[in-house]
C-alpha cells in the first residue's frame, strides 16, 4: 500500500489514495496501513455501496443485493439505503471481529459446473468451478465440462455475439457439453437438461437471498432486488419471480458496479469498546459519555486523514441482549436521545425489544445487558454526477438489433434483442427480450418488461393482468 502511494504521487497522480473498508467506507492509505483487519472482505462491499448509490437514483431505499459472477453470488440486504453490518465474519478457518457489510456467498456463478452423481443419478450445479481457465466449455478454451454460461447459451439466452463482439461463444461446444447432463439422466434433449441446470442454480441463489431477508425476519417483497456482476442481469428476472421483489433493478455497466461503489462512499472510522453490565448497573449519563469518548476517537482518526469535524456525521450502536442470553443483538441509538441521558437506558431497551420481537417473536422478563457500544463516524459523500438518459417515446425499436430464439418453460420463442447503449429514458422493453451491453446481458423473460429509467437502470416488473 506504502508502494502504491508513493508510486501514484511520484506519477504526478494529485489525488489522494483511499482505499475500501469492508463496511463500504473508505480509508486513508496511511489508516488502512495500521488496521488491514478493516480491508478483508472490501470487493463484496464496493458492490453494495454500488448498489445503494443506483437504487436511489431510482427512488428506492429498501433493497436486496444479487452479486452473480464466474464462480459464486454474493447477497446483502439494505435498509434505508444502509447496508446490514455485521461485526463477526469467517475468513477461511480464522474467525474475524471487524465491522463488514453483512454479505453471504453462494457457490453458484457463471462457470458452476454441473454434474450428475452416479449415486444419487440427481442433478447438481457447483460448488466445483471452470473457473478463467479453461472456463466454460463455448468460451472455446478448451473446457468441456458443463457449466451454467453453457447453459445459457444452449436456451438462447446468451447471443453469440459477447462483449461488443469482442468474443464469439461455441454454441456446438456448448451444447455438447450440457449433451452430457442430459445422457446421464435420461433427458429427450439438451434444452430440457439446461433449464434444469438454470432452474438448480436459480434455486441456489434463492437460498442466498433468504438468508439474508426471511431467516433474518424480513419479507423479500418489501424490497428491490439490484442485480449485477457480468451473471446477475441472465438470472435477475428469474430471481425476482423467486422472490417477489419488485422491481428488479440493473444499473448501466453492472460488470463493474463495485468500482462504482468505491467512487460513490464517504470516508469512514469506527470505534468500538467492550462494556459488558447490565442496565440495573449503568446509568444513562455513563452511556451517553461512552459513545461520545467513541466518537470523539473515531473522529478524530478522520481528522487526521484531512477531513474536518464539521464535515463529519456521528452515528451509534450497541449490543444488547438479555441478562444471561448467548447472543446480543445490535441496536442502533440516535443521537438526539444523548441530549436527554435520564431516558436513553429506557429508550434503548424499547427499541431492543422491538427488534427482538420482530427476529424471535417473544420477550424475556429479565434486566437487559449491554455488551459493546460502538461509534461510527462519516464523512461527506463525494459529488458523483448521475447519468441522465435523453427523453424516449416508449418505443425501443431504434434499439433493435436482431431476433434471436430462446427456450422458456419448454417452449422456444423468438426474442428480441437490443443494444441497451441506443436504449432511451422512457423505453419499454417488453418480454421475452435480450438487452446487450459490453460487460453484461439481461434476460426479460416473458409476461415481464424492462423499464428504462432516467439514470440509466433498467427496471423489470410483470406484466399487469
Amino acid at each position: 500500500m506504502e508502494t502504491l502511494a508513493s508510486e501514484l504521487a511520484g506519477s504526478g497522480v494529485a489525488g489522494e489514495l483511499a482505499i475500501l473498508r469492508s463496511d463500504g467506507g473508505l480509508s486513508g492509505a496511511d489508516a488502512a496501513v495500521a488496521a488491514p483487519v478493516t480491508m478483508l472482505l472490501s470487493g463484496p462491499a464496493g458492490g453494495v455501496t454500488g448498489a445503494v448509490w443506483v437504487a436511489e437514483q431510482c427512488g428506492h431505499r429498501d433493497l436486496i443485493t444479487f452479486d452473480m459472477g464466474g464462480t459464486s453470488t454474493d447477497v446483502a440486504l439494505v435498509q434505508d439505503l444502509n447496508p446490514r453490518i455485521g461485526r463477526e465474519t469467517q475468513v477461511g478457518d480464522l474467525t474475524v471481529r471487524a465491522s463488514s457489510v453483512d454479505v453471504r456467498t453462494v457457490g453458484a456463478g457463471g462457470g458452476s459446473i454441473a454434474h450428475v452423481p452416479e449415486l444419487t443419478r440427481a442433478l447438481r450445479v457447483g460448488p466445483q468451478s471452470a473457473g478463467a481457465d479453461p472456463g466454460p466449455a463455448a468460451y472455446g478454451k478448451g473446457g468441456t465440462e458443463p457449466t451454467v454460461t453453457d447453459a445459457n447459451v444452449v436456451l438462447g439466452y446468451l447471443p453469440a455475439q459477447l462483449a461488443g463482439g469482442e468474443i464469439t461463444l461455441d454454441v456446438e461446444a456448448a451444447r455438447t457439453a450440457v449433451a452430457k447432463v442430459a445422457d446421464a439422466m435420461g433427458l429427450p434433449s439438451v434444452e430440457a437438461a439446461a433449464a434444469g441446470i438454470i432452474d438448480i442454480v436459480n434455486e441456489n441463489m434463492l437460498g442466498g437471498l433468504r438468508l439474508v431477508s426471511v431467516q433474518q425476519g424480513f419479507d423479500p417483497r418489501d424490497f428491490a432486488l439490484v442485480a449485477f456482476g457480468g451473471a446477475g442481469p441472465l438470472h435477475a428476472n428469474a430471481l425476482g419471480k423467486l422472490t417477489g421483489a419488485w422491481p428488479v433493478i440493473v444499473p448501466p455497466s453492472p460488470g463493474v458496479l463495485c468500482a462504482l461503489g468505491d467512487a460513490t462512499t464517504s470516508l469512514r472510522d469506527v470505534s468500538a469498546r467492550t462494556v459488558l453490565r447490565r442496565f440495573a448497573d449503568l446509568t444513562g449519563a455513563e452511556l451517553v459519555q461512552i459513545l461520545r469518548e467513541l466518537g470523539d476517537e473515531a473522529g478524530g482518526r478522520l481528522v487526521e486523514q484531512g477531513l474536518d469535524r464539521a464535515d463529519q456525521t456521528l452515528g451509534f450502536q450497541v449490543d444488547v441482549r438479555y441478562h444471561g442470553q448467548g447472543f446480543e443483538i445490535p441496536v442502533e441509538v440516535d443521537p438526539a436521545s444523548l441530549d436527554t441521558p435520564d431516558t436513553a437506558l429506557e429508550l434503548l431497551a424499547k427499541h431492543f425489544d422491538a427488534e427482538h420481537d420482530r427476529l424471535f417473536s417473544f420477550l424475556l422478563n429479565v434486566d437487559h445487558e449491554l455488551v459493546n457500544a460502538r461509534a461510527t463516524v462519516t464523512g461527506p459523500r463525494p459529488s458523483v454526477a448521475a447519468v441522465t438518459l435523453a427523453e424516449g417515446t416508449g418505443d425501443p425499436a431504434a434499439a433493435l438489433v436482431d431476433t434471436h430464439p430462446i427456450h422458456v418453460s419448454g417452449k422456444q420463442l423468438d426474442a428480441k434483442v437490443y443494444d441497451r447503449a441506443k436504449l432511451l429514458a422512457g423505453d419499454v422493453v417488453a418480454g421475452p427480450a435480450i438487452v446487450t451491453e459490453m460487460d453484461s446481458t439481461t434476460l426479460v423473460l416473458p409476461e415481464h418488461a424492462a423499464t428504462v429509467h432516467a439514470s440509466g437502470s433498467l427496471l423489470i416488473t410483470p406484466l399487469e393482468g
